[in-house]
């Protein structure tokens, strides 16, 4: 057994998921649940226990424990064997060092560099001022530890003499961005020194940079130095402590997006969890998709300055974009300017913060007012200026006109100015940037048909009608064991009938196994579908793992006598579509053929239309 194989016999497929998602029962050995790959409001994923798969109706995603690891987490495979290898206690084939990947070697080489600092600091007597500052900012040692926080002596060399002895090649501390090149000579330097250092891990808790703090205020260096982008590492794609938060952000469905690392320390040193910096710059879109694994619900701590607001305000349209729910986390300004100056005054404060988290339109509604005068006219126009390019957002005109009435009143300002003001703004957007603003569905509009349809088979309702057909009835073929042979036995299904190209291969290759009996000696329980055969390709795997998933959601609670009717309908109407396609591609070669006056061929084309009538 190799270690792939020996890895899914060690795991059960629900169980790893179930550790990612809510699983519902939904049939023998089936579960559901909503997908992490896609927004839906209904559960269209499922995992079938009994063939250790998934599968995505909604977005038509699938796969076995590997693929739904490589997805969520974003790894290759190569890691996500090794993921899942060390979880079940595998021991996998040990890999040459040169073929080892660039990635994973740069996480060695920091990994010994967050040794090395956080050993400075413990012993170092150069490393007593960042104790003290430590101490000051009352980081405890179990803190401290959880975040690998070191530091980096004042020297030009001591990181890199002390990685050389640990056979790390100076090339290779340039890749991780440990290192500088020496203007003159050779050799290199080292990037941080006298710094306190915070080491930057990826969602999977891999150390890919480094963020280094002076410790003098009155030092005239840059405040703060990072890592510089390298393969393993961007700024704009990690979230500062996001592997030790999200597990909190998954079981409290929120992220609590603060602007610095000690903030995030602070934060978990006192029992919030659900806590991640953005280091200071605008929430990107990678960052989003990452949070988006985890929750939907975002509330966002500004820093008193107007420059923490600002950047927290520009990641605002991303977030939303993606369909975020946004709060906005207020602190009282005299507390201080951040989270970690109000925990360590208050850890009660900046949990009832985050309690009473605002909605945007509020928080931007009463930031508007603050340090202006409603009654002096240029700030009136500031303030309408502020609120109404946030209600211009708002697609629900009930809302909207909420707001504007609101405005008006507490403006002391008639609603046609406001409204004619609000149309100003529009226009002062650029073309189509309304019609964009007003896109999203209004709330409560009425739903047609079934949710468990509407939703859950987003990607079915853009199948057409013959692929829908097609699907079901593959899915009636291999829904119980016994009804494969009635399929072009008594109902004269042929892989020709099938219009996708891809069923048409999948039904041959299952129609070989079958009279080669590799069906039948399978020891299937009540209720099960067939087993694929051991040689499909991957494509058809998971085309067969989908239709399985079909033939459990549609056939459960059916016996084989109803669902074999089911399927002589199904097959039926698939014969009939087929001789419809085909009398018209006749009928079409029959215009062709009188054109060019060929008799000979229209005999034969009338004789295969007689034929097929």
């Amino acid at each position: 057994m190799d270690a792939p194989e020996e890895i899914k016999s060690r795991l059960d497929i629900a169980e790893l998921i179930g550790e990612y998602l809510p699983l519902k029962p939904a049939g023998s050995g089936a579960f559901k649940t909503l997908c992490p790959f896609h927004q839906e409001k209904t559960p269209s994923f499922y995992v079938s226990r009994t063939r250790q798969t998934w599968h995505c109706f909604g977005c038509d995603e699938g796969g076995d424990v590997f693929t739904f690891v490589e997805k969520l987490e974003g790894m290759e495979f190569r890691e996500a064997l090794e993921f899942l290898a060390q979880k079940v206690g595998v021991t996998l084939p040990k890999f040459d060092g040169q073929k080892a990947s660039y990635k994973k070697r740069v996480y060695e080489v920091n990994d010994l560099a967050m040794r090395y600092f956080r050993s400075a600091l413990a012993s170092l007597p150069q490393a007593e001022q960042a104790r003290v500052y430590l101490k000051k900012r009352g980081v405890d040692d179990l803190t401290a530890d959880l975040f690998g926080l070191g530091y980096a002596p004042n020297s030009w060399d001591s990181l890199a003499n002390a990685l050389l002895k640990k056979n790390i090649t100076s090339e290779e501390m340039l890749q991780a961005g440990l290192v500088g090149k020496r203007e003159q000579g050779t050799g290199v330097y080292d990037r941080f020194r006298d710094r306190l250092m915070f080491p930057i891990a990826d969602v999977h808790g891999n150390i890919v940079g480094f963020t280094g703090r002076i410790l003098n205020d009155q030092n005239k260096e840059a405040k703060y130095v990072n890592t510089p982008e390298t393969q393993a590492y961007r700024k704009s794609a990690v979230l500062y402590g996001l592997d030790k938060a999200k597990g909190a952000i998954r079981s409290t469905d929120l992220a609590v997006i603060v602007e610095g690392n000690m903030d995030v320390i602070a934060s978990h040193q006192f029992e919030v969890l659900p806590v991640v910096a953005s280091s200071g710059t605008a929430l990107t879109a990678e960052q989003l998709t990452l949070l988006k694994r985890f929750t939907k619900n975002l509330a966002i701590a500004f820093d008193q300055d107007n420059a923490g607001k600002a950047a927290t305000l520009r990641g605002l349209d991303l977030a939303r974009g993606q369909d975020f729910n946004i709060k906005i986390i207020s602190l009282p300004p005299e507390l201080g300017k951040d989270p970690d100056d109000v925990i360590r005054k208050d850890p009660e404060i900046w949990k009832k913060a985050i309690e009473n988290a605002e909605s945007i339109m509020d928080w931007i509604y009463k930031n508007a007012f603050r340090d202006r005068n409603a009654r002096k006219p240029e700030d009136k126009k500031l303030i309408a200026k502020d609120v109404l390019e946030e209600v211009l957002r708002i697609a629900d005109p009930i809302e909207r006109d909420h707001w504007v009435k609101k405005l008006a009143a507490d403006l002391n300002t008639g609603e046609h100015a406001i409204r004619e003001a609000l149309d100003r703004v529009v226009s002062s957007k650029k073309p189509g940037a309304a019609r964009k603003v007003n896109r999203q569905p209004k709330v409560g509009s009425p739903d047609t048909g079934s949710p468990e349809k509407n939703e859950a088979n987003a990607f079915q309702a853009k199948l057409s009608t013959d692929m829908r057909m097609e699907r079901r009835v593959l899915a009636s073929i291999i829904a119980r064991d016994g009804l494969f042979l009635p399929s072009f036995e008594e109902f004269g299904l042929e892989s020709g009938d099938f219009r996708s190209k891809d069923l048409e291969m999948l039904y041959e290759t299952l129609k070989k196994a079958y009279n080669s009996g590799e069906f039948s000696n399978q020891a299937l329980g009540a209720g099960h579908t067939i087993r694929p055969p051991v040689h499909l390709q991957p494509e058809e795997a998971k085309i067969f793992d989908a239709i399985a998933f079909i033939a459990e959601r549609e056939f459960a609670g059916m016996t084989v006598g109803e669902i074999k009717s089911e399927q002589k309908q199904g097959i039926e109407q698939l014969k009939s579509r087929h001789s419809k396609r085909l009398r018209t591609s006749i009928e079409e070669e029959m215009r062709e053929a009188e054109r060019l006056g060929d008799e000979e061929k229209i005999r034969k084309l009338l004789k295969r239309f007689e034929d097929l009538t």
